[in-house]
């Protein structure tokens, strides 16, 4: 399943009534509209319109999948279904949340660019359904994105009026104490030493980060992964981006709900690991954006090369040259950082995973020039003045060197 990278500049950002915070930039919450917006999704499996001949035709069978099999290792959601799905199955807001993925998905566009105008609008239960968020794509005609902004628009005032006349309050009442537990979790497994080391390395400073955890999101966890959705809001004092953690520790649902000691999000590496991750791509997703002109030159070397099998990029939601170099970045300021914290275990298992699993293949390459960068920083105080050099690793490689990379 592909899952699509969207970072959306927008000015505000509201959180939870039961976020904690440390005395630094860090919040870790969760958002009831978020969480409403996947409960939905659960809902929606069993009428979500067929997709055969189109992209991504096996994305129904995928989401029931996720339902059935996936919901169990995830009591939040695994209680959810239970008490909800048999009423709610063929709702409207099932049928509107199926129909909205889809039209998604015609236009090649993830889940991920609902989490922005969710997080951007007044928490749920509301009236007020105004929000700054504004979908941009270059790539579609204005006619186009202004469907499509509609289209999320009337979504978001429908999801806050389904979750008003099912009485969600009620929901999250009963299950606020996991919801607790798994924001401990976080804030015990993620220190604020790491966003100080984030700034350092890039050289630049952001207002605060906020993490959603998602006990709501279901995703496949594996060997203790999930899914992380990254974006950032801009005010006029300067830049808070936040992300949205699916659980990425099984626990399987076999009890009461309030009977539970562990939630899902209690696994160091991991959870360090994807919050740098998400946190890092409001970095340096902005400085990539002013050199994609020049990054377009050198496009054939993922389009011609085994990057591009969909075994191997494609399923990991990086589907072109530029998304490419974003997260092979991504990935290397990770590992740089784990290395300025004095982590070498975290470093290791982060190479392990990028490198040998996941086919970012050319960080190795990229971690030997960004010691230029750690070595001389008078000359290049922020990440984006050492950029172009970066850049040059990727431009210098040649479709063969990619391919024997990946074979090895």
């Amino acid at each position: 399943m592909r899952q699509l990278l969207s970072f959306t500049i927008l000015t505000l950002l509201s959180f939870s009534t039961f976020a904690q915070k440390n005395k630094e930039k860090f919040a870790v919450t969760y958002n009831k509209n978020i969480e409403t917006y996947w409960f939905a999704q659960l809902l929606a499996t069993e009428v979500r319109p067929s997709r055969a001949n189109k992209k991504y035709d096996g994305y129904p069978n995928f989401t029931k999948e996720l339902k059935e099999k996936h919901s169990a290792f995830q009591p939040v959601a695994f209680e959810a279904i239970k008490d909800y799905y048999d009423k709610l199955k063929t709702s409207k807001i099932a049928k509107l949340t199926a129909e909205l993925n889809d039209k998604l998905l015609d236009e090649d566009i993830g889940d991920d660019v609902m989490m922005t105008p969710l997080v951007t609008q007044k928490e749920f239960p509301t009236n007020d359904y105004k929000t700054n968020f504004e979908y941009k794509n270059d790539n579609l005609d204005k006619a186009k994105v202004a469907s499509i902004n509609l289209l999320i628009k009337n979504y978001i005032k429908e999801l806050g009026e389904f979750y008003k006349s099912e009485h969600l309050d009620n929901l999250f009442n009963r299950y606020r104490k996991f919801y607790q537990g798994a924001i401990s979790e976080i804030n015990k497994n993620v220190p604020s030493k790491s966003f100080e080391s984030i700034e350092q390395f890039y050289g630049e400073q952001n207002l605060s980060y906020t993490s959603f955890v998602s006990p709501m999101f279901v995703w496949i966890i594996d060997n203790n992964q999930g899914r992380g959705i990254g974006g950032f809001v801009t005010t006029s004092k300067g830049r808070k981006p936040f992300e949205i953690m699916t659980p990425f520790v099984k626990i399987p649902a076999n009890k009461n709900i309030d009977d539970y000691k562990a939630f899902g999000f209690d696994y160091k590496l991991q959870a360090q690991a994807l919050t740098i991750h998400e946190f890092s791509h409001s970095f340096v997703n902005k400085e990539v954006e002013k050199y994609n002109d020049r990054i377009k030159l050198t496009d054939s070397l993922f389009t011609k090369s085994k990057l591009s099998t969909p075994s191997i990029m494609p399923t990991q939601g990086v589907q072109n040259w530029n998304t490419f170099i974003i997260e092979s970045l991504v990935r290397l300021g990770e590992i740089r950082v784990s290395l300025m914290q004095n982590d070498t275990e975290r470093a290791n298992y982060l190479r392990e995973d990028y490198i040998v699993k996941k086919k970012f293949v050319l960080i190795p390459l990229l971690e030997e020039k960004i010691k230029m960068y750690e070595s001389n920083r008078k000359k290049y105080p922020k990440f984006s003045d050492f950029l172009p050099e970066l850049l040059k690793v990727f431009e210098n490689t040649t479709i063969q060197q990619i391919n024997n990379l990946v074979d090895k």
